[in-house]
């Protein structure tokens, strides 16, 4: 899942590729954490076995199916809420 650094050079670079990977680390942790708390929730155990069959069938590991899952779901919201607000401003 490492984003990798492309035309940066020299600490810049080496200090953006220790965030991002501290950021990986985190999120798998939090993705495992998840997974152990499937053993006593059907529904997310039944979404997590959703997920594993769409990263095999895509091609990717379990971790960055359940990344893109949620930065869908993540600029979905965003745009339902950029919408609230445009109809907001309309009114008023």
């Amino acid at each position: 899942m490492n984003c990798g650094v492309k035309t940066l050079s020299g600490d810049v670079a080496v200090t953006i590729m220790i965030a991002s990977e501290a950021d990986d680390e985190n999120f798998m942790k939090i993705v495992d954490d998840l997974v152990v708390s499937a053993e006593g929730d059907p529904e997310l155990a039944e979404g997590l076995k959703w997920i594993d069959m769409q990263s095999r069938k895509n091609g990717v590991t379990f971790y960055e199916m359940a990344l893109l899952i949620l930065k869908k779901h993540m600029a979905e919201r965003r745009a339902k809420e950029w919408m609230r607000a445009k109809s907001a401003a309309a009114i008023n």
